[in-house]
């Protein structure tokens, strides 16, 4: 089981002090309980052995009178005892001849005195060698310490000193010594633990600080500062701390109010902008790139979607990204509208030199295609139309050159011809004129107060005979109540020519043009609208049908005298009224073109 207190540092410094000091009063106590333990024993055989040769010493001579043959008196006999009492404080003593008799014992029962003893030390010292042994007492149960000393002189054996002493006494006091160094220890490891927890706390508080500043830091909590308690090293890291929390509270602050201007920046950008990691798959796109694509980014980067999978390229091994020019890219849209972007990537790359994303920024190059495309087209549809006038003009003017001038009746057909490819010439540049002027100066109106009803009926008039004359009927519908409008007469009948010219240009005999005005009062607005019977206009045709130069069926508009910009300048006429103009047409059923003015406009011509 895991010790949950010892998950603090402070206890973890506590307990490593204490085992410390414990471990080293253990070493401590041990060397010094053995070297106790040995001063004691050594000294205590010193003791021993000191009073044993001594008293071998003096016994010796009462030994050598008996040797010398006389007899033991009981003056000797207790001198022996005097002796044996006087030299030895503790323990058993036996004074042994050398016939392994006890002669002389200061024990209390003397009834040992005269009996051989059996000790195999005795029996060793009466060979002449000194011996010692530790044998437990069965009779007590105490550790003694046994010595035999040979009484011997001018090597003559002549009996031993036989002595038991109790070490019982010397381990106690040993005892007892270690029992005051354990106490003495105990004592220290209370004190060990008090001043643990003290220094513990001089370091872990200052950390427990640290910590809870560093959670609050984590948390975006950058006012709080750690508390500085001392100079040393847990106070230089206190103020370590406190400014890196200042510096990281700036940088965080700066990085910020980057990501903010970065932010800005990307949601501002007319410019698309893609960002992929290195596996190719989005990781962010700008409001301009999401309007390009017509996709938000949420679904781009929940599916996973890569660069190539929204951009719709080829693999990258069969397209490399990487090139000087940028990409064009023409492709379909969900609301299956064709656009073309401009496609520019840029490698990102890591500190390691490997690539680390791609940068694609995208630019809406439509419109920029479209107008180049017209352009040249336009330049083309000029030259052809200024071309053909003036090849048959050449070509007749060199046919009267060379004779026919003579034949009256052939030159006049010729002039005739001639004039009217002229006119034919000059109404092409009378628009183009018209149109030039309308891009570089604007469209200037003359506005004022008209009925446009009255308008309508003139410009029926106007066209009456001709529809007439080519078979075709022509209609006028006009409420009772029609308001005045604030309008350019000149600018309107313009419009309603070019309509009803074009209606009758490709209205077959036999058809029918109707010429019609509608009020929506709710909007304020007055609708005009001319409505043939002719040939139509394929649908793919009708979202071009306004630019300049564009004919749908290019012979049969030439051979008729179309030039292409017709319905282009009734555009801008109307635009240049605050109005629209719209288109609906089948082909070979008939088209119905249709413009709406405010008749509550108001306002100076411009």
């Amino acid at each position: 089981m895991r010790l949950g207190f010892l998950r603090t540092i402070q206890w973890k410094v506590v307990v490593m002090y204490m085992l410390l000091i414990l471990l080293a009063m253990q070493f401590i106590g041990a060397y010094f309980a053995r070297e106790v333990e040995s001063y004691y024993t050594n000294n205590f055989s010193e003791t021993l052995n000191t009073q044993g040769t001594l008293l071998a010493a003096n016994v010796e001579r009462y030994f050598r009178a008996a040797r010398d043959g006389k007899d033991q008196s009981q003056e000797d006999k207790a001198g022996i005892d005097n002796l044996v009492y006087s030299l030895v404080k503790t323990g058993d003593v036996q004074i042994i001849d050398q016939n392994g008799k006890v002669i002389s014992t200061n024990r209390n029962d003397k009834s040992i005195i005269g009996q051989r003893t059996t000790q195999s030390e005795v029996t060793v010292a009466l060979l002449g060698t000194r011996n010692e042994s530790l044998r437990i007492d069965p009779r007590t149960g105490e550790r003694v310490k046994v010595l035999a000393v040979p009484v011997k002189g001018d090597n003559i054996i002549y009996g031993a000193v036989y002595m038991v002493a109790s070490m019982e006494g010397m381990y106690v006091t040993i005892r007892k010594i270690i029992n005051i160094l354990a106490t003495g220890t105990g004592i220290a490891l209370l004190f060990t633990a008090g001043l643990g927890v003290v220094l513990a706390r001089t370091i872990t508080t200052p950390v427990k600080e640290m910590t809870r500043q560093a959670k609050a830091v984590a948390e975006g909590d950058f006012d709080r500062a750690v508390k500085v308690y001392s100079g040393d090293e847990i106070g230089q890291l206190g103020v370590a701390f406190n400014h890196m929390t200042i510096r990281l509270r700036e940088a965080i602050l700066q990085q910020e109010e980057e990501r903010e201007k970065l932010a800005g920046i990307l949601s501002n950008m007319s410019d698309g902008v893609i960002a992929a990691d290195r596996h190719g798959q989005i990781i962010l796109m700008n409001p301009s790139a999401e309007d390009m694509l017509q996709t938000k980014m949420t679904d781009v980067v929940t599916a996973g979607k890569t660069l190539h999978d929204v951009l719709r390229l080829p693999p990258e091994d069969e397209m490399p990204l990487f090139a000087e020019e940028p990409l064009l890219i023409e492709m379909m849209l969900a609301n299956r509208e064709i656009v073309m972007l401009s496609v520019n990537f840029t490698p990102l790359q890591q500190n390691s030199g490997k690539k680390g994303g791609i940068i694609a920024v995208l630019q809406d190059v439509t419109e920029q295609q479209r107008l180049e495309q017209q352009r040249r087209e336009f330049v083309a549809n000029v030259s052809h139309e200024l071309r053909t006038p003036l090849t048959t003009i050449k070509s007749y003017v060199e046919a009267l050159v060379d004779g026919a001038v003579d034949d009256a009746e052939l030159s006049n057909r010729f002039l005739r011809v001639t004039m009217t490819e002229t006119e034919r010439m000059i109404r092409l540049v009378n628009d183009l004129l018209q149109l030039s002027r309308f891009d570089s100066q604007g469209i200037r109106l003359h506005k004022k107060e008209i009925d446009i009803g009255r308008l309508l009926k003139y410009a029926a008039d106007r066209f009456a005979m001709q529809s007439e004359q080519q078979g075709i009927s022509f209609a006028l519908e006009i409420p009772k109540e029609v308001p005045h409008v604030l309008a350019d007469p000149d600018a309107l009948n313009q419009v309603l020519d070019n309509l009803i010219s074009n209606a009758i240009k490709y209205t077959p005999e036999g058809g029918a043009i109707q010429l019609g005005l509608s009020l929506n009062w709710q909007q304020k607005r007055i609708y005009v609208s001319v409505r043939d019977t002719g040939i139509g206009i394929p649908k793919r045709d009708l979202k071009r049908i306004f630019e300049r130069f564009y004919r749908v069926d290019k012979a049969r508009s030439r051979s008729q005298g179309g030039t292409g910009l017709g319905l282009a300048i009734a555009r801008e006429l109307v635009h240049a009224h605050g109005g629209e103009i719209a288109i609906e047409s089948e082909w070979n059923e008939g088209t119905t073109v249709t413009f709406w003015i405010s008749f509550e406009k108001r306002g100076e011509g411009r």
